[in-house]
């Protein structure tokens, strides 16, 4: 048994010798280190400046998410609130691997946000829709997997449905 200074990390001898070897021969380009540097700061300050839209009720567990009758869900509504914000949101299948979301984003005194964006990120990017007069939006085209909402208005900049990407949710 090793009691050299990997000892303690469990990594084997000859896995930190041959780090080493790469880290010499083949090192990482300064660019690349300082932009995953730049993006793990970027993740921190979004991290640190934005509120959450915790999650209140998701239809996929009152009950069965699928009528054996129809073989699919008709559709999944989830319910978020944040501090003097409230969103409903419905995800429908519209065809195989895509999603229509649509809701409406209001005041907790129940009046809608007059304007705003909402942001739907998933694996590949992410999808936008306005907020209408009445706060109601529609996002066509959302890929299936997981995904996040994220919320700007003019009174609520920055609120998201996640802390951590565990925190997604999956249409």
């Amino acid at each position: 048994m090793s009691t050299g200074a990997g000892a303690s990390t469990g990594i084997p001898e000859e896995l930190r010798s041959l780090g080493r070897l790469f880290r010499r021969t083949d090192p990482t380009p300064e660019r690349a280190i300082s932009v995953a540097y730049g993006a793990a700061r970027r993740l921190v300050r979004e991290r640190d400046s934005v509120g959450v839209l915790e999650p209140l009720g998701d239809s996929a567990f009152r009950g069965r998410a699928v009528d054996e009758s129809r073989g699919a869900a008709e559709v999944r509504t989830l319910s978020f609130a944040a501090p003097g914000r409230l969103v409903e949101l419905e995800l429908r299948q519209t065809r195989q691997g895509r999603f229509l979301a649509r809701g409406i984003v209001l005041s907790r005194a129940g009046q809608p946000s007059p304007s705003g964006t909402v942001i739907l990120r998933h694996g590949r990017g992410e999808c936008r829709g306005e907020l209408d007069g009445c706060g109601g939006f529609a996002v066509a085209g959302v890929p299936a997997g997981p995904i996040c909402l994220r919320l700007h208005t003019r009174r609520a900049d920055g609120l998201v449905t996640h802390r951590t990407s565990s925190d997604w949710f999956v249409c």
